[in-house]
């Protein structure tokens, strides 16, 4: 392929994630691959490569996050934003819900409530496993130098920040961590907000600082994780990363 072959297929990604984003998701992966010009089969090989996911699960990603938006924004009923986010039961939107941030519709307001009381504090959660990799967090100095960085870094199953990650730990302050590693989880992905961020802010920031690291991780090693500002390209964070450190049972 050509540079500009290549070049070409990416702008037309981020153009249908554009597209995307402006609908809040309320397409289908048939939608995006019409706006792409390409065919489904040939458009889903090059979102994938792009974002880590294929293009149905990134719109779903776009509902949940408009979702979790919604439900921070205003006391609407629970079914009355399944409805806005193109759910038509809302037993399907609460399983969905739940299995992409980790807590239920009606339990992450509870949970703003809580965080706003009590910000979430440096913790960890990992399993007893031998093995660990080296992880030095890179901040962008205007970001570091704040001092209060609230730092996630996390195991999970994808290179996507969807469903609670296997493992992890909340840092502040530090410039690297000790993660052990989490079988079946093996990607390494990173969100980082102001400590003091109040609670939709923590819960469905609006433009974290990420950092995925680019391929999974099989053993021991020593790696940089480098954040910068999310684009259109990066996941939405639909983990509810403080259910963690509260062990919340959800």
């Amino acid at each position: 392929m050509t540079t500009e072959a290549a070049a070409a297929h990416l702008a037309a990604v981020d153009a249908a994630v554009e597209f995307a984003i402006e609908r809040r998701g309320l397409l289908t992966a048939r939608d995006l691959a019409d706006h792409a010009g390409y065919s489904p089969f040939h458009f889903s090989r090059l979102f994938l490569a792009r974002t880590g996911i294929g293009p149905g699960q990134y719109l779903s990603a776009l509902r949940i996050d408009a979702a979790k938006r919604l439900l921070l924004a205003d006391r609407d009923p629970v079914i009355d934003v399944a409805a806005a986010v193109g759910f038509d039961s809302l037993s399907s939107f609460s399983r969905r819900f739940k299995e992409s941030v980790g807590v239920a519709p009606a339990r992450l307001r509870r949970l703003a409530d809580e965080v706003a009381d009590r910000p979430p504090q440096p913790f960890a959660l990992v399993p007893n496993t031998p093995a660990s990799a080296r992880v030095r967090l890179e901040l962008p100095p205007d970001f570091s130098q704040r001092g209060d960085a609230s730092i996630w870094v996390g195991w999970y199953p994808q290179p996507a920040p969807i469903g609670l990650p296997k493992a992890g730990m909340l840092a502040a302050g530090v410039p690297e961590v000790s993660l052990p590693l989490a079988p079946g989880a093996p990607y390494l992905l990173g969100f980082a907000v102001a400590a003091h961020s109040n609670a939709p802010e923590q819960l469905v920031p609006a433009r974290p600082m990420v950092a995925v690291h680019p391929g999974p991780i099989a053993g021991p090693c020593d790696v940089t994780l480098r954040f910068a500002g999310a684009t259109h390209a990066h996941v939405p964070l639909l983990s509810a990363l403080p259910a963690l450190c509260r062990h919340i049972r959800v």
